[in-house]
C-alpha cells in the first residue's frame, strides 16, 4: 500500500511568512488533514518496540516539527484574519465605494471563515455602539422621580403603553447611581439614585439582582 502523501507544513509556513497580508489558499479540510497526519505519526511511533531506536527518534522529531509549524501557521493566519475583519468592520461604518477585501476570504478554511464572520460581527457592533454613543446620544426613557423610599408605588401609564410595559419593560426605582450603559434596546441610560425609570426586562432584572434597583408595580 502506497504511503500517504503528507502536507508540507514548513513550506506553507514559509509562504505564509513571506505574504504579509494575503493568506495562503488552503483547502477546506486542511486542519482536519493536519490532525490526521499528526495522529498517523503517533500511530507509527506506537508500533515501534524500541523507544530508543533511530526510527522512533525520527518520528518524534517529525511530530515536534509538525506541531511547531502548525502552531506558527495558525498564529500567522489568525493575525491576518483579525486585521481583515478590523478593516472591513471599519469600512462598514462609512459610506464608501471602496470594495471590502475579499481575496483572503476565498483562501480561508471552513473554520477560519466562521472565525472571521464572528469577529466581523462583534467588531462592527462594537464600533457602531461606540460611534452612536458619541454622536447620537439619546436621553433615557424615564418617569419623574420623587418616589418615597420603601413605598410600593402605582404609576398610571397611557393605555397604549400597558401591553409593551408589562411584557418587555419593568419600572424600577434606583437604589444607587449607575454609570452610563447601553440597554438591550440600544438606548443610552445614565441613572441616579432615587430615579424611576422604564427599562427593558433584561436590564431591569440585572439591576435588581445586583440590588441596585427595586421593581415598582405598574397599575394596569
Amino acid at each position: 500500500m502506497p504511503e500517504k502523501s503528507r502536507i508540507n507544513l514548513e513550506n506553507i509556513l514559509k509562504v505564509e511568512r513571506d505574504e504579509r497580508k494575503k493568506l495562503v489558499p488552503l483547502e477546506e479540510e486542511f486542519y482536519e488533514k493536519v490532525a490526521g497526519q499528526i495522529q498517523d505519526l503517533e500511530d507509527e511511533k506506537r508500533k515501534i518496540d524500541d523507544p530508543y531506536s533511530t526510527k522512533y527518534a525520527i518520528i518524534e522529531d517529525e511530530q515536534k516539527t509538525a506541531k511547531n509549524a502548525i502552531e506558527s501557521i495558525i498564529y500567522k493566519r489568525t493575525t491576518k484574519i483579525i486585521n481583515e475583519a478590523r478593516y472591513n468592520a471599519e469600512m462598514s461604518l462609512h459610506e464608501t465605494s471602496k470594495q471590502k477585501e475579499k481575496h483572503n476570504i476565498d483562501s480561508m478554511t471552513r473554520e477560519e471563515r466562521i472565525f472571521y464572520n464572528k469577529l466581523l460581527e462583534v467588531m462592527t457592533e462594537w464600533r457602531s455602539e461606540v460611534i452612536n454613543r458619541i454622536f447620537k446620544r439619546e436621553k433615557p426613557a424615564r418617569l419623574q422621580p420623587s418616589v418615597p423610599p420603601g413605598e410600593e408605588t402605582k404609576l398610571e401609564l397611557p393605555p397604549e403603553d400597558k401591553k409593551d410595559i408589562s411584557k418587555e419593560y419593568i419600572v424600577v426605582r434606583l437604589l444607587k447611581d449607575i454609570p452610563t450603559f447601553v440597554g438591550v434596546d440600544g438606548r443610552n441610560y445614565t441613572l441616579a439614585k432615587e430615579d424611576v425609570a422604564v427599562l427593558s426586562t433584561v436590564n431591569a432584572k440585572a439591576l435588581i439582582n445586583r440590588k441596585a434597583a427595586i421593581q415598582i408595580m405598574v397599575k394596569r
